[in-house]
């Protein structure tokens, strides 16, 4: 059985975060699991709505846990982006240790109405993450970047009693138009007004030392999912390049897991120090 992510953040050091990567297929599964057994490190591994329409809500979880078997204490299993009560319960009886609901584009009484629906229907050690500002760039939605505030973020996490808080301080989802400007600044802010785990969207492009202050600054979970997808397509076309003649997925398919691996291992090495 999947940890939530609270028992994860427990494993952490002090300037060190959990890394999230969202998977997308067996690929992506498998990178991230060999890269826990080899580091013996910890992950959270994500699925946001739109892949779990694709193959299924229990699709996901039951594959992991497959491949995570006794490493069950070092994988969180996550719904990223989450839409409502009804997904979140679907993905709890699936096997989910860990939810989001995204109520970002809302007003603010309303985020907070609904993140507290979504909190009443999970049962006892399921951890629920809420977002407060708003990620920029396309995940499930499309919307503009809006700074997180901090004496809200205050009055949020207590009305809400989530257990993590997704903040808006320049970041983005997908990769970044030029150079982005983080305001660590802002999630310092954030954190000295609120009690729990931060979580930075939209990391993928951000370069190293930027990833490293966020964490200094308070962030305890980092999303990682365009990087992946890169790294799956470019190992793909890399497998069927040096494969011309191969019909077989599982030969030309091994370039995309060693891809999307280094991608998971260079991201684990920033967020615990390796």
């Amino acid at each position: 059985m999947a940890v939530n992510f609270i028992e994860l953040i427990k494993k952490t050091g002090c300037d060190e975060a959990v890394p999230a990567f969202n998977i997308d297929n067996l690929e992506s599964a498998l990178a991230v699991a060999e890269a826990v057994k080899e580091t013996g490190k910890g992950v959270i591994v994500q699925t946001i709505p739109r892949t779990l329409r694709y193959g299924g809500v229990a699709v996901y979880p039951a594959m992991v846990k497959a491949l995570m078997d006794g490493y069950d204490d070092l994988y969180c299993m996550h719904l990223d982006h989450g839409d409502g009560a009804r997904l979140a319960s679907e993905c709890v009886k699936a096997g989910f240790s860990s939810v989001m609901f995204d109520g970002s584009a809302l007003s603010f009484e309303e985020n907070v109405q609904k993140t507290r629906a979504v909190k009443a229907v999970l049962p006892k050690g399921i951890t629920l993450e809420a977002e407060l500002g708003a990620v920029g760039g396309r995940e499930e939605t499309v919307s503009a970047v809006r700074y997180t505030d901090p004496f809200q973020a205050t009055e949020f996490v207590k009305a809400t009693e989530c257990d993590s808080l997704a903040v808006g301080v320049g970041n983005a989802h997908g990769f970044y138009k030029g150079t982005p400007d983080i305001k660590v600044d802002l999630i310092e802010k954030i954190r000295s007004k609120t009690n729990i785990p931060l979580v930075l969207h939209g990391a993928s492009g951000l370069c190293d030392e930027v990833l490293r202050d966020c964490i200094k600054a308070g962030i305890k979970k980092i999303n990682f999912a365009t990087e992946l997808r890169k790294a799956f397509t470019d190992g793909m076309k890399k497998g069927l390049a040096s494969n011309e003649n191969c019909i077989d997925p599982k030969i030309y398919l091994a370039e995309a897991v060693a891809e999307i691996k280094k991608t998971v291992l260079a991201k684990m090495a920033i967020c615990y120090k390796l």
